[in-house]
């Protein structure tokens, strides 16, 4: 099967990689935005296995002009997708910051550029023998502020993930009840969220006094590695 993920390099993202590169009957892609991130973990995760098993296509989720050539990247590069994770996303920031194209990057990259890839990439979707899937990172807390959906009043980075959180709920929901009475080969919308919180390179991001009490939650069990948190996902 050949699966794209986002946010591939680090993280949750990393742990599904390297998960579903070990299985040796997946061709993994990930989108990433770091050159030198993508090819290291190509070489690692390549060690000893078929050429070609892990590739990397690159796209800062920042910047809507990458969201579009990546997208016609995979075009050229594939006829069909079997699988998509949602999964690359900021998480903590001191303060609120534009993107290059004027709009909260909390919420240009957690939601805004993941609508628009996927929906750049459902016909590639749309042709896998084995039925398409788009799963999405995605958890059950947040609320969309239609009055002020770029947050330029109040922002709070916790605030700016959930909204970004519940835009990706309904994306997936709309597609979802946009396929479902198809009758062609359908592709499935899942929303996933990991039971336990990942301990993940986001983690050396927080304040000092935070990252604190994270090791003592760790230490309580409070925690998954990325491994598992991969071994979780994978299995979707």
């Amino acid at each position: 099967m050949r699966v794209l993920i986002t946010g591939g390099t680090n993280g949750m993202g990393k742990g599904l990689a390297s998960v579903l590169a070990s299985q040796g009957a997946h061709e993994v892609i990930v989108l990433c935005r770091s050159r030198e991130r993508g090819q290291a973990l190509v070489e690692e995760l390549t060690d000893g296995m078929r050429q070609g098993a892990v590739s990397v296509v690159l796209c800062d989720l920042s910047r809507f002009s990458d969201v579009s050539h990546a997208a016609d990247e995979l075009h050229r590069r594939y006829t069909s997708l079997d699988a998509v994770f949602i999964n690359a996303g900021l998480g903590y920031a001191a303060k609120r910051v534009e993107t290059i194209d004027g709009l909260d990057s909390h919420f240009q990259v957690n939601y805004l550029s993941h609508f628009m890839l996927t929906l750049r990439i459902l016909d590639l979707l749309d042709r896998s023998e084995h039925g398409g899937r788009v799963v999405f990172n995605v958890t059950k807390r947040g609320q969309v502020g239609f009055e002020d959906l770029q947050m330029t009043a109040g922002w709070r980075f916790e605030a700016a993930i959930h909204q970004a959180m519940a835009a990706k709920r309904m994306l997936y929901l709309r597609l979802h009840r946009h396929h479902e009475h198809r009758s062609t080969r359908q592709v499935a919308f899942i929303g996933f969220q990991i039971p336990k919180t990942v301990w993940s390179n986001q983690i050396t991001l927080i304040p000092a006094g935070l990252r604190a009490i994270a090791r003592l939650m760790r230490l309580l069990g409070q925690f998954i590695s990325i491994e598992r948190s991969g071994s979780i996902m994978a299995s979707l």
